[in-house]
């Protein structure tokens, strides 16, 4: 542990990245490590620092709210999108984004462009939805090109069918297994808060206002992104799936299984939502096959062994100032897990 600690002790000394707070544990241990400042002249990083957990929004309140709904008979993954959404796709020609699957959006095999500017395009949120829901695909279903804008519609699927607001939903996830004050889509107004980065859309460095343009225009409250949280829930979160005290053990094998596979010489491998283990992944080589992580663009990660019930977790603002500086977050990501994975 204090070697993959370490790593990353050196890599925020030589910088770009000013802070980070990471975590190696199990289902009887837990060791945390702060290293930093949320910003050059801001305060020490700490295990209570929020950050914008960005494309974690898609594991750890996507994912777990659609296979509830799933479990409970509410959502049936292999339907097509049309028979829960009729409104989708209006007098395009077949096939179109109607006749993807809940699954196939999970995964991103549906065939939607891997992003759009949506935000550019000035439209309240209820417009934003109905643009988004007349997308056209760019390519036949199958390849796996991930897409924010496939969780954007899972989100709002959600919401449809369960009928509340997804921070309203995401809630009561948490809260059903004491996160609620350590997940949120808004940050507490005495929490501290790592900044992400000065946005030019905006004219702000962006601190407890969610990074991703897109999830920004939809308000916020996104199903790819838009959800904040610290080390300790991120943590919290891993150990109630490893317990499965979030969803049941059933469940839990449904979301590991590959469901999804890039051709080579990729060899991406997708379950349910979760990236699974791969050569060249973010989780390092070390850890076992039976794999699940998931990473975020403004520099988070958690990533979880179910063959040994251990996890690893770093949240960092990487893109603090700005995204484009070579952050080596990749490199970080790999070695630490290596690392904590060895033994």
């Amino acid at each position: 542990m204090d070697t993959a600690f370490g790593l990353i002790e050196r890599a925020i000394a030589c910088g770009p990245i000013p802070g980070a707070a990471a975590a190696i544990g199990d289902r009887g241990d837990e060791r945390l490590a702060c290293f930093g400042r949320t910003e050059p002249d801001g305060p020490a990083v700490t295990a209570e620092t929020w950050y914008d957990l960005a494309s974690l929004t898609k594991v750890l309140c996507t994912v777990p709210l659609l296979v509830q709904a799933v479990a409970s008979g509410r959502i049936d993954p292999q339907a097509p999108l049309r028979d829960m959404l009729p409104e989708i796709a209006w007098l395009q020609d077949r096939p179109n984004l109607g006749d993807a699957t809940v699954i196939q959006l999970a995964t991103h095999t549906s065939g939607l462009p891997a992003w759009q500017p949506l935000y550019t395009l000035g439209l309240n949120r209820a417009t934003l939805v109905a643009r988004l829901l007349q997308t056209q695909l760019e390519r036949a279903p199958g390849g796996i090109v991930y897409s924010d804008l496939g969780y954007m519609l899972l989100g709002f699927l959600l919401e449809r069918v369960l009928e509340a607001p997804l921070d309203v939903l995401a809630h009561g996830l948490f809260a059903r297994v004491g996160l609620d004050g350590a997940l949120a889509f808004q940050v507490p107004a005495d929490a501290p808060t790592a900044p992400t980065e000065r946005c030019p859309w905006r004219g702000r460095v962006l601190r407890g206002e969610v990074h991703d343009e897109n999830a920004a225009a939809l308000g916020g409250v996104a199903g790819h992104a838009g959800l904040f949280g610290s080390l300790r829930g991120v943590c919290g979160y891993a150990r109630a799936l490893l317990e499965c005290r979030l969803q049941s053990a059933a469940v839990l094998a449904y979301i590991s299984r590959e469901h999804a596979r890039a051709a080579p010489p990729d060899m991406e491998r997708r379950g349910f939502g979760w990236v699974l283990m791969h050569p060249g992944w973010s989780g390092g080589d070390l850890i076992s096959q039976h794999s699940i992580g998931h990473t975020g663009f403004t520099g988070t990660g958690v990533w979880i062994d179910l063959e040994r019930g251990r996890y690893t977790v770093l949240l960092t603002n990487r893109v603090h100032p700005t995204r484009h500086v070579e952050s080596n977050i990749v490199g970080l990501r790999r070695a630490f897990n290596n690392a904590a994975h060895a033994a």
